[in-house]
C-alpha cells in the first residue's frame, strides 16, 4: 500500500513570499540606488535557512510516519511468529505423547508370551460417569469381535487390573479389583498360603480369607492363585501394607494394588488362558 506524505504546499507558499519580496527589493535597489549585493545575499542566506528548516521538519514527519507504518509491520510479524511457535509447540507435545505410548505398548506386547496364552492389547476410552464408581469400572476399545468375553482377564506389565463384565462388539466394560464386588484368588508369594483379596471401593484391597495369616507381614507380595478360572496363575496383584489384629480370628490386613487403577491409558486382555499355565521362574524359585 502506498504511504500518504505530508504536503509541502505551505513550503511554496512560503518560497513564493520569500521571491515578492525578493521583487520588491529590487525594485527598491533601483528606485534608491541600494547595494544590490549585500541585499541578495542577505535574502539567500535566509531563503536557504528557512528551507533548511522546513525540509527538516518535513524529513521528520516523514520518519515518524514510516516508522509507524514498519511498526505495525513488525506487529504482525510478530503475531505469526507467535502462532507458529504455538503450533510447533502442540506438535512436540504430541510427538512426545506418541513416544511415550509407543513405550508403553511396547512393555504390554513383551508380556505376549506362551505362559499367558492368547492375549489381545486395548485402549481405556472411558469411565463410569457416576462419582461413586468412576475409580470401580473402565471402558476399553475391544469387545467380541476381537475374541473378549465376560470374564476375561485384564492386566498391565505391573499386574492385575481386572476382569471383563460385559462385552459388546468392539467395547467392554472391565471391572477393577478393587471393586466391592470383585474377588480374585490368591497365593501369598513367599509362603504359598492361599487366600481371597476382595476390594472395598477404595484404591486398598482387604484379605478376606487365608488359610494361616501368622506368617503375614507388611511388604508381602501377593500373587493369583488361577483357582477362580479367571486370571493366570503368578500374576502380581498386590502388595501388604497393614497387617494389624482383626475383630474375629484372622488378622485385618490391607493391601495395596500392584497397578496405579488411576492412571491406566492401555491394557492387555488375556483372550484366552493357557491349558496349563507354567509357575514363572520367581515363583519356583521361592518354593
Amino acid at each position: 500500500m502506498r504511504q500518504a506524505l505530508p504536503s509541502k504546499r505551505p513550503l511554496w507558499i512560503l518560497l513564493a513570499a520569500a521571491l515578492l519580496f525578493h521583487t520588491l527589493l529590487f525594485s527598491l535597489q533601483s528606485s534608491r540606488g541600494v547595494d544590490s549585493g549585500r541585499v541578495r545575499h542577505w535574502l539567500l542566506d535566509s531563503l536557504a535557512r528557512i528551507e533548511k528548516t522546513a525540509d527538516v521538519a518535513i524529513d521528520g514527519v516523514r520518519g515518524v510516519w514510516q516508522s509507524y507504518f514498519a511498526l505495525t509491520g513488525v506487529r504482525s510479524e510478530n503475531e505469526v511468529l507467535r502462532s507458529e511457535i504455538d503450533r510447533l509447540q502442540m506438535q512436540l507435545a504430541r510427538q512426545s505423547e506418541d513416544v511415550l505410548e509407543a513405550a508403553r505398548l511396547r512393555r504390554l506386547l513383551d508380556l505376549q508370551e506362551p505362559s499367558l496364552g492368547k492375549t489381545v492389547v486395548a485402549r481405556v476410552v472411558g469411565r463410569d460417569p457416576s462419582p461413586v464408581r468412576s475409580h470401580l469400572t473402565i471402558t476399553i476399545d475391544k469387545g467380541r469381535n476381537h475374541g473378549i468375553r465376560p470374564d476375561t482377564s485384564v492386566m498391565t506389565p505391573a499386574g492385575v487390573v481386572g476382569r471383563v463384565i460385559s462385552a459388546g462388539d468392539s467395547f467392554s466394560i472391565v471391572q477393577l479389583i478393587v471393586d466391592s464386588q470383585s474377588a480374585v484368588s490368591v497365593m501369598v508369594r513367599s509362603t504359598r498360603r492361599q487366600g481371597i483379596v476382595r476390594g472395598i471401593g477404595t484404591r486398598d484391597l482387604k484379605l478376606e480369607y487365608i488359610d494361616d495369616d501368622s506368617e503375614l507381614k507388611e511388604g508381602d507380595e501377593l500373587i493369583t492363585s488361577g483357582l477362580d478360572r479367571v486370571h493366570p496363575k503368578g500374576l502380581l496383584l498386590g502388595v501388604v501394607t497393614q497387617v494389624k489384629p482383626g475383630a474375629g480370628l484372622l488378622k485385618d490386613v490391607t493391601i495395596r494394588p500392584a497397578v496405579d487403577l488411576g492412571r491406566l491409558e492401555e491394557v492387555l486382555c488375556i483372550t484366552e488362558p493357557p491349558k496349563e499355565a507354567p509357575v514363572p521362574a520367581s515363583v519356583s524359585n521361592s518354593r
